[in-house]
């Protein structure tokens, strides 16, 4: 399965034992990752409970995950090294880059950016969003792999789980419902 801009197909998605979703941060990694879990009842996995750059913690966990959908923008960078499971396939989110530099913003992310960029050979001075490197970086990494799809941040405005813009104002990084 290799498809591009595509809306979620989860009868598609439900033959994977693993389900990495990535792509920049404030692209919608979070939201897009637990929908998938919600509709196939999987368990839902963030970054932040295998450490958001810890690749080998994270590999762990792939490598035993049945039933597992894991969130990390963080790791983006490694995830055409995930080629050789053959129950694992790559979400990769795709969101206006304007769009993400608002909400990185909005939540003060700025001070993340310098290790991105480094992961990626580029230091802070460069002028170009590491949003903008992680999709010039995708089109190589997809090349590697055989099970991945993009999926587009605006197709998810039509699941249950989704708030509207207008309502998400105040919302904090990883906040995906009203409550908090």
């Amino acid at each position: 399965m290799s498809k591009a801009g595509d809306k979620i197909d989860f009868d598609e998605l439900s033959r994977f034992e693993t389900i990495v979703v990535t792509g920049p941060q404030r692209s919608g990694t979070t939201i897009c990752a637990k929908i998938i879990a919600h509709e196939l009842g999987y368990d839902y996995i963030d970054e932040n409970e295998f450490g958001v750059h810890e690749f080998h913690r994270f590999l762990d966990i792939v490598e035993n995950g049945l039933g597992k959908v894991l969130q990390c923008p963080g790791l983006s960078r490694y995830v055409h090294l995930l080629s050789c499971f053959n129950d694992t396939v790559i979400v990769f989110m795709k969101r206006d880059i304007n769009d993400i530099i608002a909400s990185q913003e909005r939540i003060a992310w700025g001070k993340n950016e310098l290790r991105e960029l480094e992961m990626y050979g580029y230091d802070f001075g460069c002028n170009i969003p590491v949003a903008e490197i992680k999709y010039g970086f995708w089109n190589y990494q997809k090349g590697f792999l055989k099970d991945w799809i993009e999926v587009e941040y605006e197709s998810l405005s039509e699941h249950p789980l989704w708030i509207p813009k207008e309502r998400r104002v105040g919302f904090k990084p990883r906040q995906v419902t009203e409550e908090g």
